[in-house]
């Protein structure tokens, strides 16, 4: 036989009060309570073991204290960053973080957005499924306050706050770094996206060379998915006859495919071939020799990404310019300059 949950009703009889005067207290309204009734009533309720029914306060306008992150990839290591930092500031406001993973299906966006919506959380913080809109605009017509992270929304969207970085700066920085080393011949190793956002990687390095008044050579980008076996064929496509350096436009595990497939292929880096990684994977540190990488903001973006759904909490019709974070350079030994 299931054993019933203690209610309101039993926090208040236990406590010798009404259940309004319960309400109140867990309710935290600036309502005057003696001291020593407010003490009694949380006495009884942790002595009964009860716990406030947030679903049915939210449906008498008050928050639940819940948010939700939806994230694409829970496996790559710039998503979690993101998700920590949101966490450490959400739990400060006291609010507790409910953490979904789609895989990039906007099929299983919809199913968890759905159910959140059904949940009455407080807000969401969402990095779209392949950029699409559409489980944007539920949250949108159900008025669930909402932030949009790092991937920007294609097509006829409603108005939304942004939280991302800049990638095009990391494409062009990444390719910078390598031509200032007398490097000419780079190839570009990427993700096959609609996402535009991560397209603008690949902008940034046309934009380099160009600028340098080098001809961008289209069999020198290659593209694929984002998995390991993926970076393993695109090394073993890489033209190393041709190109001295290359840009691995992903640390996901395309990144790490790569660099076995370069191993295969007896390989060396930097003295066969000179590499910058945009963005950094946990592993980097246990490469030899280390990777210069480009590094992406995710503390501070998390951070924003939070402060701003708060307030949007608070304020449902609160809006904030976008926030685009610039990228860092981080120095490793896997650049070595070309001879004058």
């Amino acid at each position: 036989m299931t054993k019933k949950a203690p209610t309101i009703k039993d926090v208040a009889r236990k406590s010798g009060t009404s259940t309004a005067t319960v309400s109140y207290v867990f309710s935290e309204k600036d309502r005057y309570i003696r001291p020593e009734l407010r003490e009694r009533v949380l006495q009884a309720a942790e002595e009964l073991g009860y716990v406030k029914n947030a679903v049915a306060s939210s449906l008498k306008g008050n928050p639940r204290g819940i948010l939700a992150v939806i994230i694409p990839q829970f496996s790559n290591n710039f998503f979690t960053d993101i998700c920590a930092e949101i966490e450490s500031v959400a739990q400060k406001a006291g609010f507790v973080v409910i953490i979904c993973n789609t895989d990039d299906s906007v099929e299983q966006e919809e199913k968890i957005v759905k159910r959140l919506v059904s949940q009455k959380i407080d807000g969401c913080i969402i990095c779209p499924a392949l950029s699409t809109s559409k489980n944007i605009k539920t949250l949108d017509i159900h008025n669930i306050p909402y932030v949009v992270l790092e991937r920007d929304l294609e097509g006829e969207t409603p108005d939304f706050d942004f939280v991302g970085h800049d990638n095009f700066q990391s494409g062009y920085l990444a390719t910078k770094t390598l031509l200032d080393a007398g490097h000419r011949n780079i190839a570009f190793l990427g993700w096959t996206t609609p996402i535009a956002n991560l397209r603008d990687r690949l902008s940034g390095y046309k934009a380099a060379l160009d600028e340098a008044g080098i001809a961008v050579n289209d069999d020198w980008i290659l593209l694929d998915n984002l998995s390991e076996d993926a970076g393993k064929r695109m090394a073993a496509r890489l033209p190393v006859d041709k190109v001295t350096a290359m840009v691995l436009a992903h640390h996901y595990y395309m990144a790490k495919g790569t660099l076995l497939g370069l191993q295969k292929r007896a390989l060396r880096y930097p003295e066969d071939l000179s590499i910058v990684l945009i963005g950094t994977p946990e592993w980097r540190d246990l490469v030899h020799p280390s990777l210069t990488c480009i590094k992406r903001p995710e503390k501070e973006m998390g951070r924003a990404a939070a402060s701003v759904l708060l307030k949007k909490v608070k304020k449902p019709l609160y809006r904030e310019k976008r926030h685009v974070f610039p990228v860092e350079f981080m120095t490793g030994l896997s650049v070595r300059d070309m001879p004058g």
